[in-house]
């Protein structure tokens, strides 16, 4: 599978869990462990490692990378108040915004 492939796969992955995070599908416990679940499963296998952080203001940043080159897959923005969800994919030339 090419780098894009994955990348969109596991993109997909992250921003299904936090949509399902932001509109109250999941709760922080439960999204907490989907991530370990999924970096356990598939993003050891393909090479990946997931970064977070918190903003002063509450919003989570992931940064989706490739292990071995740090190359950038993907980052994304949630604000688990308000349900905004901001997705930078770095392996398609689009930005998507919702919420």
């Amino acid at each position: 599978m090419e780098h894009e492939q994955v990348c969109q796969e596991i993109s997909g992955e992250l921003q299904d869990m936090a949509r399902w995070l932001s509109g109250g599908g999941l709760s922080p416990e439960q999204f907490r462990l989907g991530l370990t679940r999924l970096e356990d499963r598939k993003l050891k296998r393909f090479g990946l490692k997931l970064g977070s952080s918190v903003s002063e203001d509450g919003v989570v940043h992931f940064s989706l990378r490739f292990a071995d080159t740090e190359e950038l897959c993907a980052s994304m923005d949630v604000n688990p108040v308000t349900g905004k969800l901001t997705i930078q994919p770095a392996c398609r030339a689009t930005q998507e915004t919702r919420g």
